[in-house]
């Protein structure tokens, strides 16, 4: 077993790279360390100046560097003599539009493959199981009514726009943004395709058919045409206050007031963090997936020992590092 005797922390952020870690190896070496005890890597919250808020914990964050940058790193630390001792964060990751897996989510609800990974009460009487999106400043119906909440087509998806901050559209809600006035035939038979998803239990097949119809819509977005006439729709929509309330409210996730979670909350979160969503890591395939990266990392020695943040949060410590 590695026995980390004399360690040297290390904070990884957008200004703090594994570049400037390279350059800083002489002086680690000429100091005695004999390991070094890193921040979180994987991908983060844009910023992130810790990396605790990970958004994807299959990629090297890209603001500290590459997998290339990684291994010529650890390379040159154990031509140094220094072990690698790498924090990972199993308890939670962020409630950020830049999480993919909760993205799937939000746009599927319990259909969602990702769906048991996260630590959400769908059966409780709060929000009747839609999961809380708490990150509004004021209500839902102020924040439409002074338009700061829209309807916007992103990253090939509809969905909702506050600032900066997106949240996908479930398929319900692609029909009725559809469905208006002479849809073209090409528009009306999308409409027939997600009306038939909805008979799909199957998660996998779900998806996949999901992904599919959206690829689909892209590709008729190129055509002025049908462009044009979901623009207008989406329009429409916007100046519709009651029809955008309607669309908010038929979602698979619930905006609200950041202060709502004072008195009630139906996820799991870090503390009071409403941005830190906890992981079921106590689940076989979550806690497969979740460390499939790191394990990789580590079987190929890259990595000579890890650090579990908050390993108190688990639901069974004990049986986690078993």
């Amino acid at each position: 077993m590695n026995n980390p005797v004399s360690t040297y922390r290390i904070q990884l952020h957008k200004d703090f790279g594994l570049k400037q870690l390279e350059e800083l190896i002489p002086y680690l070496q000429a100091l005695g360390v004999g390991t070094i005890y890193a921040s979180p890597l994987f991908a983060a919250v844009p910023g992130s100046n810790h990396g605790y808020d990970g958004t994807n914990p299959h990629i090297i964050n890209p603001e500290i560097g590459t997998e290339e940058s990684l291994r010529r790193v650890s390379q040159k630390l154990q031509e140094a003599g220094i072990n690698w001792l790498q924090d990972i964060v199993p308890n939670h990751m962020a409630f950020h539009p830049d999480n993919e897996w909760l993205n799937d989510v939000l746009e599927k609800g319990v259909q969602s493959t990702y769906a048991p990974f996260f630590d959400i009460a769908w059966t409780s009487n709060l929000h009747k199981g839609k999961l809380m999106v708490p990150f509004l400043g004021d209500t839902l119906e102020n924040v439409i009514s002074n338009g700061a909440l829209q309807l916007a087509y992103n990253n090939q998806r509809l969905v909702l726009k506050y600032y900066d901050a997106v949240y996908p559209l479930s398929s319900r809600a692609y029909e009725t943004v559809l469905a208006g006035e002479k849809p073209s035939d090409a528009v009306k038979n999308l409409i027939t395709q997600i009306q038939q998803l909805h008979t799909v239990e199957d998660r996998k097949a779900y998806g996949e058919s999901w992904d599919e119809i959206k690829g689909q819509l892209a590709g008729l977005l190129k055509n002025k045409t049908v462009k044009g006439y979901v623009d207008k729709r989406i329009k429409a929509i916007n100046e519709n206050k009651t029809l955008l309330q309607e669309l908010a409210d038929s979602q698979h996730y619930h905006l609200c007031h950041w202060q709502e979670t004072d008195h009630r909350i139906n996820y799991r979160r870090f503390f009071t963090v409403n941005g830190l969503i906890c992981l079921n890591i106590q689940d076989e395939s979550v806690f497969e997936t979740y460390h499939q990266y790191i394990k990789q990392l580590l079987d190929e020695g890259i990595f000579q020992g890890l650090r579990i943040d908050h390993i108190d949060g688990l639901y069974d410590p004990t049986e986690y590092l078993e």
